[in-house]
């Protein structure tokens, strides 16, 4: 995929997406339009097979009636249009997907029974059209080898075992504790291990599937929730490792997870040329004051360029580029530290000024949420000793000593937001009172805030 275009499609009005033929990471909060792009991208490929679930009608009139309450439910509700979507600059409906294969994989579609059958499973998901019987009778075996050998690299203690006799249903073996069972399997082993089973078999089938003369995508959403921590850092391995040849489309919300592939891409693929980051879009997604936004990270200005690119002649265009840098800022700062509502920039804003201090390890790049982690871990100890003690221990490497100054930074941007760039960003100059000294104390003040935030991650990945 080289760009997708949404016009009045569910959460979004207008958005365009450029992904260049690289892999394509996108974080954003729940409600922020991920699983909006995600629909889009399933109605592009799949509007065939999504077709398939439009009511039988007995007229022309009813078939014609069925089918467009059917596609309407795609529409943004606020637009008042039918939607549109282009693929690569074609409209979708004459989009020729022949040349490609495309995988979706969703949490949503990661059910567990009490069992699991390997074609049931298979069924589930968007691929392409395969006869699934066949397929699992020539090749359970190889799934079953590969799923084991994963397994092991995982250091799970448990293999799987599949019945081709009894509807290809998965039986899963834990020999330390002598467990075994194809049914009630939700009764003798957790969520964790079990999801980490049904993914290796999806993966493993699709590695199978694809074919050498189709462009492949893999698209995946919120898909490593319910995995243990440890076993999410394994999954990325195994995906960079078994789907280079794929383009790699994932969304997710949880900021651990995309700090994790970030690193993964820029510290161990890369360095060992296994992995180049400029083959990656890094971008974001967020919601302010009811509206979509998007970025590339690194595509904005930096305050570098503004100050380059100043022009007292244009000062409207000034603003602009202020205003949206203060707001990505702000919006990385949140997720990055995990302080909550990255949704809405004022919520930003009001924890910031309510705030007596932030928690973020430098060393490993950990968050508040890894603070909470290692928390929890010695409150699980049988009555630590000297407990006060080595919460402080685990506490005082997270806490951030330079906060109170920058929280003084960010609450005269918020003054200058308001009064100046503000008016400037929203193409009413004449009747602001803004200066040439504003303009500078406002990149000032932003500079120092970028710098900041630059010193809590690594900018060459982040682009922030």
């Amino acid at each position: 995929m080289n760009k997708l275009s949404l016009k009045a499609f569910k959460a979004h009005r207008d958005l365009s997406i450029d992904f260049n033929d690289k892999n394509f990471l996108l974080y954003g909060d729940n409600g922020a339009g991920k699983s909006s792009i995600y629909e889009a991208i399933k109605v592009v490929f799949f509007k065939d097979k999504l077709s398939q679930n439009i009511p039988t009608a007995n007229t022309p009139e009813e078939t014609t009636q069925n089918e467009t309450d059917f596609w309407s439910k795609y529409n943004n509700k606020n637009s008042g249009n039918d939607f549109q979507l282009e693929i690569n600059e074609n409209d979708y409906k004459e989009f020729d997907s022949s040349n490609y294969q495309l995988f979706m994989l969703s949490l949503d579609e990661l059910l567990i029974n009490q069992s699991i059958k390997l074609d049931n499973l298979l069924e589930r998901f968007y691929f392409p059209t395969f006869d699934i019987n066949s397929f699992c009778n020539t090749n359970y075996k190889s799934i079953e080898s590969s799923v084991n050998e994963s397994l092991l690299a995982f250091r799970e203690n448990i293999q799987i075992v599949i019945d081709e006799e009894d509807d290809y249903t998965i039986k899963i073996v834990d020999d330390i504790k002598q467990i075994e069972s194809k049914v009630e399997i939700k009764k003798y082993f957790n969520e964790a291990k079990l999801n980490l089973v049904l993914l290796l078999l999806i993966f493993a089938s699709i590695k199978i599937l694809g074919r050498s003369d189709k462009k492949k995508i893999l698209v995946l959403d919120d898909f490593i929730t319910s995995l243990d921590v440890s076993n999410r850092t394994f999954l990325m391995r195994y995906l960079f490792d078994n789907f280079s040849e794929f383009q790699l489309v994932i969304f997710t919300h949880n900021v651990y997870f995309y700090n994790l592939i970030m690193y993964l891409i820029k510290d161990i693929y890369t360095r060992d040329n296994r992995l180049k980051k400029e083959k990656w879009n890094l971008a974001n997604i967020y919601e302010i004051n009811n509206e979509h936004k998007y970025y590339v990270k690194g595509s904005i200005n930096r305050v570098k360029d503004i100050r380059d690119s100043y022009n007292a002649t244009n000062i409207e265009d000034t603003g602009n580029k202020i205003r949206q840098r203060f707001e990505v800022l702000l919006y990385e700062f949140s997720k990055l530290l995990m302080i909550g509502a990255v949704e809405d920039n004022k919520k930003i804003l009001e924890r910031i000024d309510n705030s007596q201090n932030i928690y973020f390890k430098e060393i490993g790049k950990k968050t508040a949420s890894d603070l909470l982690d290692e928390v929890e871990e010695l409150l699980a100890q049988d009555n630590p000793p000297n407990l006060q003690t080595r919460l402080r221990e685990k506490i005082n490497p997270y806490r951030q000593s330079g906060f109170s100054s920058i929280q003084k930074v960010i609450k005269n941007l918020k003054l200058y937001q308001k009064v100046t760039l503000h008016p400037m960003s929203h193409g009413t100059i004449g009747q602001s009172s803004f200066t040439t000294n504003e303009i500078e104390e406002s990149l000032d003040l932003l500079e120092k805030f970028e710098t900041y935030i630059k010193g809590l991650i690594d900018s060459d990945v982040d682009g922030a």
